[in-house]
């Protein structure tokens, strides 16, 4: 009981911190308003490509501590990276303010299927260098993990599952894809995020720019809705219906452009439990077995009895996942 209401005490401190310094925010905007746009653009652009701190908790740093770590160097950056197991490896990709032990729950099962588990920092998170990140950070990241442990597959969460397509779709080689809840359209959060802290509309403008720039391309070019490869390595998509952060919109726009892909949506999870449902887990695995591992993995999807699963705009893996609840 003490723990509860411990527990119950700090996260009202935390969300009546987030609310001064949302405060704050908004009111910088308010007084950059009598000054040049361009000043306001560059505070805004700070404060866009600024990841949040997101704190671990004892089961996932216990799980990067039994794992193998190591930098690896991706362009300017030394990515902070974890391995765990041996065998084909698949490499797990945190969302926005994340950190490497955010798919912790993935590692045991997949270990456990024969495969080799790799978790990184994408730039300016936890224990990787760097103050700033944009999407293209977090797909040089990618790139330069996967290549280095010559990864077969990914498991990308919200910004990390855009990662994920915007690299394969750079011609980035693995052999299967699990996505939960991603992203389909950056540019859309930039507006989400100006209207959050009430920014003016010229100021968030010039913001978009000058992130575009930084990243070096289009926020057209980012859409991953847009375009995708004419071949592409299998993709199982989860996302769920009552996802407030990344709506299930983004899953099923994907879905219905990425080749050799599967959608399967989901109630009661939301955008952060869908990380550690077992049933998710379970069938994340068995996918990636079935593809990457066809001998090992023969039955595995039966293990996703339980989930509570809608249709999709998938048509195979999606309905054998459907069949084996009904």
């Amino acid at each position: 009981m003490r723990r509860g209401r411990g527990t119950a005490f700090l996260k009202i401190r935390k969300r009546r911190a987030e609310r001064i310094v949302l405060a704050l925010v908004r009111r910088s905007f308010q007084i950059l308003r009598f000054l040049p746009i361009a000043l306001s653009a560059r505070w805004a652009e700070q404060l866009f490509l600024t990841p949040p701190r997101q704190a671990s908790t004892r089961r996932e740093r216990e799980t990067l501590s039994s794992g193998r770590f190591r930098r690896v160097r991706a362009g300017h950056y030394r990515i902070a990276t974890w391995r765990w197991g041996k065998g084909p490896t698949v490499v797990l990709v945190h969302g926005w303010g994340g950190h490497a032990g955010r798919l912790s729950l993935f590692v045991a099962p997949l270990t456990q299927a024969g495969f080799s588990v790799v978790a990184f920092d994408a730039p300016g998170h936890s224990a990787s260098e760097g103050k700033l990140c944009d999407l293209s950070d977090f797909v040089r990241a990618l790139q330069a993990v996967v290549r280095h442990y010559r990864a077969a597959a990914v498991v990308g969460h919200s910004l990390g599952g855009a990662a994920c397509l915007l690299a394969m779709r750079r011609g980035l080689r693995v052999d299967a894809a699990v996505l939960l809840a991603p992203l389909a359209d950056p540019e859309e959060y930039t507006g989400r995020f100006a209207t959050i802290c009430r920014m003016p509309v010229p100021v968030r403008d010039s913001m978009k720019v000058r992130v575009a720039a930084r990243q070096r391309v289009s926020w057209e070019r980012l859409r991953l809705a847009r375009s995708a490869p004419s071949r592409a390595a299998p993709v199982l998509i989860f996302h769920d219906t009552g996802d407030l952060t990344v709506p299930v919109k983004n899953g099923r726009a994907i879905a219905a452009v990425w080749p050799g892909s599967d959608l399967v949506t989901t109630r009661g999870l939301g955008h952060h439990k869908i990380l550690r449902d077992e049933q998710i887990i379970r069938s994340s695995t068995s996918f990636l077995a079935r593809t990457l591992l066809p001998a090992r993995g023969r039955g595995g999807l039966a293990a996703a009895g339980g989930m509570r699963l809608s249709a999709g705009d998938g048509k195979t893996i999606a309905q054998s996942l459907l069949r084996s609840v009904s």
